[in-house]
């Protein structure tokens, strides 16, 4: 077995094992006032074919949908890497408005009533965020997440993100803090369904053809997310970014409301915002993304790439952004003609895409976005692009720069906190049984990062670190349950802390 498949076989099985420890978590961990949600489900699509399936459904709901769903939906929005520093997904039901705990997978009470926008949807999430693109990519995942559980045209759940849901949510949710987007989920009638049917044909051959399915499920792509900063040299293929462009922003066989060719991202009345401002930085130069015939008509299809600046713009893109990972081989670069909320969103929703196909690849992924008009204006100038397509999100994709072995061994020997509760401090101690990139962190209970404690590659050995129950400013946090998690490589171990006063 190559090494290819050997990750794949890995993916597939090893999401239950991971269910199941969430599971037994339910069992000695839950908080006051929460729902137990059931262990996420494994369907049976791949992330293409989902992704080649999905589209909004905007009024017709009838009939509730299962906790199931619910469980699906929440993980999935939780599973996208942070672009911001804050984010809080919340679920209004017919009864309260919750919000989802990510460590105990559980939706936790926040507000009495039925708040909901839409009086037939069954449920709707939002997300709350300080960077729209943010929200953008934990809702997309959701999107795909209720397509996945599809298994006829009649009676299937069904998705839309709303404004109205939006304007809602932040009048009668009582958020902490503004919600970006919201989607709407019920039962729908009838729906298109599964399907594989490929219509991203290139009219000039400079593509290949994307495929429109593949081997790895959606749900174990969602788990294992192969998001870092660190790359092996090693060039993309057209193919491999053909594939990623299509996820990103390509055609797919439905056809919106208003008659425009749908694609694999949702957007706001089917605007598209992002049409042919789509880059792509590779040795050869820079090109642009067409997904539309040359005469530009959104009714129609292609799949085409076409040369902007000639040669590799790479080093300079560097240049002038460098906190954009600095060895990755290919670059996508997501633009728009303005950075409002609606086209900072469908650029979230593009970064996720891109980010889940390469994780079906056996490829890794980075999102930089939040750039300044400077840096706006400098990626413009190293690229050779029109100054008035401004960079929203740069999607970073390569091999993964890992030592042998890292993925598939659990570097962390031991786990330990002392003492716990606590009032002034506390420590917490970690054996690594080999060299490993760690990062250490402490998380509210509504999944919100509030401060990392080690963001770094460490050795083999003993190691402690003391946390004074500050956040990342070095203000005081109240007192409350918080969770320090362990992440080496791709695997995660967590430990509830209780500060007291």
């Amino acid at each position: 077995m190559n090494r290819r498949d050997f990750i794949k076989a890995l993916l597939a099985g090893g999401a239950g094992t991971l269910f199941n420890r969430i599971q037994a978590h339910h069992l000695t961990s839950i908080l006051p006032k929460s729902r137990i949600l059931p262990p996420v489900q494994v369907n049976t699509f791949s992330s293409e074919i989902i992704m080649n399936s999905r589209r909004s459904y905007h009024g017709g709901y009838s009939g509730p949908l299962s906790d199931q769903i619910l469980a699906n939906v929440l993980w999935a929005a939780s599973k996208a890497p942070m672009i911001g520093t804050n984010r809080i997904i919340y679920a209004a039901r017919s009864d309260n408005v919750y919000y989802y705990d990510p460590v105990l997978h559980d939706i936790i009470f926040h507000l009495a009533g039925n708040h909901m926008s839409e009086a037939n949807a069954a449920f709707e999430v939002g997300v709350a965020s300080d960077l729209a693109e943010d929200a953008g990519t934990a809702l997309h995942y959701a999107h795909l997440t209720a397509t996945s559980f599809w298994t006829d045209t009649n009676g299937q759940p069904s998705c839309c993100p709303k404004e109205s849901a939006r304007t809602n949510a932040n009048n009668t949710w009582s958020p902490a803090m503004s919600i970006q987007i919201a989607n709407c989920y019920g039962l729908m009638g009838t729906v298109s369904g599964v399907t594989s049917q490929c219509v991203a044909i290139s009219s000039n051959g400079s593509l290949p053809t994307p495929s429109t399915d593949g081997p790895v499920l959606l749900e174990n792509a969602l788990d294992e997310l192969r998001y870092g900063n660190q790359f092996l040299p090693d060039e993309l293929s057209l193919e491999q970014l053909s594939q990623i462009a299509w996820a990103s922003y390509g055609n797919t066989p439905h056809t919106t409301s208003n008659n425009r060719a749908g694609i694999t991202a949702a957007s706001a009345v089917a605007n598209y915002y992002l049409t042919g401002r789509i880059y792509i930085v590779r040795p050869e130069g820079v090109e642009r993304y067409h997904i539309r015939q040359p005469s530009g008509q959104p009714t129609t299809r292609d799949h085409r790439i076409e040369r902007v600046t000639d040669g590799d713009q790479r080093p300079q893109l560097r240049s002038a952004v460098p906190r954009i990972p600095q060895t990755a081989p290919g670059y996508f670069v997501y633009c728009a003609a303005t950075a409002d909320r609606w086209q900072l969103i469908e650029a979230g929703y593009c970064a996720a895409g891109a980010l889940l196909q390469a994780t079906s690849m056996d490829l890794q992924g980075h999102f930089t976005a939040d750039f300044t008009s400077a840096e706006r204006t400098a990626i413009t100038n190293a690229l050779g692009i029109p100054s008035a397509d401004l960079p929203l999100v740069i999607f970073s994709g390569g091999q993964e720069l890992v030592g042998i072995g890292e993925r598939e061994t659990d570097n962390v020997e031991s786990l330990a906190v002392f003492p716990n509760p606590f009032h002034q401090r506390t420590q917490v101690k970690y054996t690594l049984n080999s060299p490993t990139h760690v990062d250490l962190s402490v998380y509210d209970v509504s999944g919100s990062r509030v401060k990392t404690l080690v963001n770094k590659k460490q050795a083999t050995g003993n190691f402690a670190v003391i946390w004074n129950g500050t956040d990342t400013y070095g203000r005081r946090l109240p007192q409350g349950n918080y969770y320090f998690v362990l992440k080496t490589g791709l695997k995660q171990q967590r430990m509830k802390i209780t500060k007291i006063t």
